[in-house]
């Protein structure tokens, strides 16, 4: 449920449109509401007074999500928000071939046991499987919406490449990611979508050939950092598709890629909100210390 005090200069506003203008509500996200004013239920037509209550309460969603207990990492949660930080080996998602054990089971049976009801989990972001790290969902669609369309977001990744990287400065990758048909490898292509990413070179390690580096998004393209850093001669280190895979011997069981910062503006506090964990264990493990305390 949302509380709003009305003011003065929003009178004679459709409710429909402070809620979408002044409260940054989605179209679609007004679907899916009841709207009380002064404590009587009105339509999103109605017009507002010059002073008085606005509540919005959201009609839950079930889901047909199967909700099976997993121990969730959660690094951050309010009523709106819910940040959790993903395990390498661990789908966001169910797909056709795997319904089950994915985080989004965790989260069904998280918010079921908290809030004795089923609500279907709202993800911001999604990581590969194997990429571990920080994964925001939105508890509402309010929330969802504001993300999606409203929240100046920073997306930051740690990888670890393959090969030295010759500079120390920031290396700006904007190349067009396409899909050719059915493949699950995207390319470098002048037919695909924009996309922008930066590579900062923070430290290399010469005695096993490879640099820890940090990316950060612009845009949100499938595999757009592991494309990128292809495209620029340096895989991430483990990745099946597109570098030289896992090596066991080595420790390397997965790609070494993780989402290791967010900052975001939150969709009610209307604060900004920053959070930063560190490299996941195999990762630290790889490089023979700490990183990132």
């Amino acid at each position: 449920m949302k509380k709003f005090k009305l003011e003065k200069q929003y009178q004679r506003m459709k409710i429909s449109q402070y809620l979408r203008e002044v409260q940054n509500y989605s179209g679609r996200s007004l679907r899916n509401v009841e709207v009380f004013l002064n404590g009587k239920q009105v339509r999103t037509t109605k017009k507002l007074p010059s002073s008085g209550t606005l509540r919005v309460i959201e009609k839950e969603k079930g889901t047909d999500i199967k909700p099976i207990k997993l121990d969730l990492d959660i690094v951050y949660e309010d009523d709106d928000l819910l940040v959790v930080n993903k395990e390498p080996f661990l789908l966001t998602h169910p797909t056709q071939k795997k319904a089950d054990f994915t985080l989004a089971n965790g989260i069904v049976y998280y918010f079921k046991e908290k809030y004795e009801k089923e609500t279907v989990p709202r993800f911001y972001n999604r990581l590969d499987m194997n990429t571990s790290g920080l994964i925001i969902i939105a508890k509402n669609s309010f929330a969802q919406a504001f993300l999606q369309n409203f929240s100046n977001f920073e997306k930051k990744y740690l990888a670890i490449v393959d090969g030295i990287m010759e500079t120390d400065e920031e290396i700006v990758i904007e190349k067009p990611i396409y899909r050719d048909g059915d493949k699950l490898e995207r390319i470098i292509d002048e037919r695909g979508q924009y996309a922008k990413t930066i590579v900062k070179p923070l430290k290399k390690y010469p005695e096993k050939n490879v640099t820890l580096a940090e990316c950060e998004l612009f845009t949100g393209r499938t595999h757009q950092i592991r494309v990128h850093l292809k495209s620029v001669g340096h895989t991430i280190v483990g990745d099946e598709l597109y570098g030289k895979g896992s090596d066991e011997k080595r420790g390397i069981k997965r790609q070494f890629l993780h989402a290791y910062k967010v900052k975001f503006t939150h969709p009610v506090k209307k604060e900004e909100i920053e959070l930063e964990i560190p490299l996941f264990n195999d990762m630290k493990e790889f490089l023979g210390e700490d990183i990132l305390k």
